[in-house]
């Protein structure tokens, strides 16, 4: 049989692992020493918005790297920033693995094949928010399914998570995916600022126009580097600004009936803020504003928000903005534009 393990099993790594195990794989998830504890205690509990709860009993919940041996894939889902270790670990314990890169951001695989073998190295995009509730739970607030670039070695690991009832689609551009979804993701940074749900930020006009700026800046310079952006939930970060551009009226509207996200969710990054973890700021707002550097431009917007992010993280708490406050951060300024015309921002 197959064995698949978690290595970096936080929030995604909990849900990824779950439904596997649920889907009948055999699995060994590696984690933090708190959820293991909380999970031998409790069992593993995944709930959904629009799905039925799936319970896990039992669970091979490690905490050291050498749990990784004899693995065939491994899911990585640790955090961006410690994506070379964890290439390292695969690279002493499990060198031949199949390494599936369930992270944010564009640059993991590139670390990931600097290390291990290229052709072992397989992209994925979690297209989903999850949040840890009660001790060995996690609830996942958004819609959408998984994301894997096309590869023979993800065979069991995609059929266990579709018979779990977790949907995973098969993509043949993933890198422009991956555009997408980092562009899309640029919401969190504005999200760890308002300090609130997803819905509570974006149901206010003026956050919704901060975060379009930050698209539209973004959507340039994945043009500047020879980008061809994909789609990120079956929608385009192009089509994204349109809507975030909406009245409230209209947008309330497309909430209630395309939109679907849990009034409770919040990023990722906010929590991390609140557990004192390290911020993916740099993998985000970051990544965009060193892109812009490699195209010989800049990205005023995103790079004002990366600094309001890191001073929160090194505050500790959010400052917990408003919309018209975040808005204010990017105070109306001209900044040239890739095709040679000034630009404003919102």
């Amino acid at each position: 049989m197959t064995k698949i393990v978690i290595l970096g099993a936080g929030s995604i790594g909990c849900w990824i692992g779950g439904h596997l195990i649920d889907g009948g794989a055999e699995v060994t998830l590696i984690g933090r020493a708190r959820y293991a504890a909380q999970i031998a205690e409790h069992d593993l509990k995944l709930t959904h918005f629009e799905r039925e709860s799936v319970v896990c009993e039992a669970v091979d919940f490690q905490t050291e790297e050498t749990a990784l041996k004899g693995a065939d894939i491994i899911a990585l889902c640790v955090k961006s920033q410690d994506t070379e270790l964890a290439a390292q670990q695969i690279l002493k314990q499990a060198p031949k693995a199949v390494v599936v890169s369930f992270q944010n951001g564009i640059r993991n695989p590139e670390t990931l094949q600097a290390i291990l073998p290229p052709e072992n190295i397989v992209p994925a995009i979690v297209p989903f928010n999850v949040t840890p509730t009660d001790p060995g739970a996690f609830h996942c607030g958004t819609a959408g399914d998984l994301l894997v670039d096309q590869h023979a070695g993800t065979g069991p690991l995609v059929e266990a998570l579709e018979k779990a009832g977790q949907g995973v689609q098969v993509s043949d551009a993933i890198l422009g995916d991956q555009w997408a979804k980092m562009i899309v993701n640029l919401n969190n940074g504005l999200n760890t600022l308002a300090g609130g749900t997803l819905r509570d930020g974006l149901m206010q006009r003026d956050y919704r126009r901060a975060l379009a700026a930050c698209v539209d800046e973004a959507m340039d310079i994945a043009k500047a580097n020879g980008v061809t952006v994909g789609t990120f939930n079956g929608r385009s970060p192009a089509a994204l600004m349109k809507t975030l551009r909406l009245p409230d009226m209209a947008y309330r509207l497309i909430m209630q009936t395309i939109v679907k996200i849990d009034a409770k969710a919040r990023s990722s990054m906010l929590d991390d803020l609140e557990a004192g973890r390290v911020s993916e700021i740099d993998y985000l707002q970051g990544e965009i504003v060193k892109r812009a550097g490699m195209a010989g431009t800049s990205a005023p917007d995103n790079a004002t928000i990366l600094a309001a992010v890191e001073k929160a993280f090194a505050d500790g708490k959010s400052p917990k903005l408003s919309g018209s406050q975040i808005l204010a951060l990017l105070k109306k300024r001209r900044r040239p534009a890739l095709g040679g015309v000034d630009q404003t921002t919102p």
